[in-house]
């Protein structure tokens, strides 16, 4: 499925508006910059566009100059990458976030994506302070014949990372998912039990974890990039999986966590089905926006 069809923006007719009256080239600029701000875009990164717009922009512009200029200035944004780590060799991914931004769905979809193809995947039930964490995981992994190691509601997470990681390294798994129990960003104790988690996993293997991903729920707005800011402090992210991405969703979000840290998204998803997980392109994400 392309971004199109899962990604329904306002971007194209809410610019198409403003050319729609007899406003003046001012007044088109003002709306323009309203209308970044309302669609979830970090004021720095809006100034930051409309000081070249200022630049640029002759009086005389259509509809269809603004738009090529916006795409060009927003995938500016995106830093460039290189396919994760963990599409090579035997990797670990540790999925990171607060409560409810969609972790245990992500880790399941991310194992179902790299089983079809071809990698034998393991995945870990790291969440044993919610009471479901660890069910919600080992019913996903029955219903995709994935190995789920797990523990008991209010067992040490780092068992449970420590007992995956016996079974990843001698066993024949090329990927282990470590799906991690939420937390909110602003507790310091439960940010630094992360740091824990990423001591255990290197006493195993000093490259990993080859990939941290901060799982963010695409309808949050601005919260989302206070949630990466704070989550970058603590446990060395490399890459952003976009949850929840869906009709409601604005997409200005993941433009400014892009820009702001320079992370790259790795994944975005939407729906509940195993299926619903598509790895991002920057270029057809911002095509998306303007519903191209």
């Amino acid at each position: 499925m392309a971004f199109q069809e899962m990604f329904k923006s306002v971007f194209p007719a809410k610019i198409a508006s403003l050319f729609s009256s007899a406003r003046d080239h001012e007044g088109i600029v003002a709306d323009l910059e309203e209308l970044l701000i309302l669609a979830d875009i970090s004021l720095p990164l809006v100034e930051r566009i409309m000081a070249d717009l200022k630049k640029k922009a002759s009086r005389n512009w259509q509809k269809e100059d603004l738009i090529d200029f916006l795409k060009e200035q927003l995938l500016a944004v995106f830093p460039g990458s290189l396919n994760p780590s963990s599409a090579n060799g035997k990797s670990v991914i540790l999925l990171v976030g607060v409560n409810g931004s969609g972790k245990t769905t992500s880790a399941a979809k991310l194992a179902n994506w790299f089983r079809q193809r071809g990698k034998n995947v393991l995945l870990a039930a790291a969440d044993t302070f919610r009471a479901a964490g660890a069910t919600q995981l080992e019913r996903w992994g029955e219903r995709l014949k994935i190995p789920v190691i797990s523990g008991d509601r209010g067992a040490d997470p780092g068992s449970v990372v420590y007992n995956s990681l016996q079974s990843w390294q001698n066993k024949d798994f090329d990927l282990l998912i470590i799906d991690t129990a939420g937390r909110m960003q602003s507790k310091e104790n439960l940010m630094r039990e992360l740091q824990k988690l990423v001591k255990i996993i290197k006493k195993f293997s000093a490259d990993q974890p080859a990939e941290t991903w901060l799982v963010l729920d695409a309808s949050t707005g601005q919260n989302a990039l206070a949630q990466a800011e704070k989550f970058s402090e603590f446990s060395q992210i490399n890459g952003v999986l976009l949850a929840k991405l869906d009709g409601s969703a604005k997409g200005g979000t993941v433009i400014s966590i892009a820009d702001r840290l320079r992370l790259p998204v790795r994944f975005a998803g939407t729906g509940e089905n195993a299926v619903d997980l598509w790895e991002f392109s920057a270029r057809d994400f911002v095509a998306a926006l303007f519903n191209q």
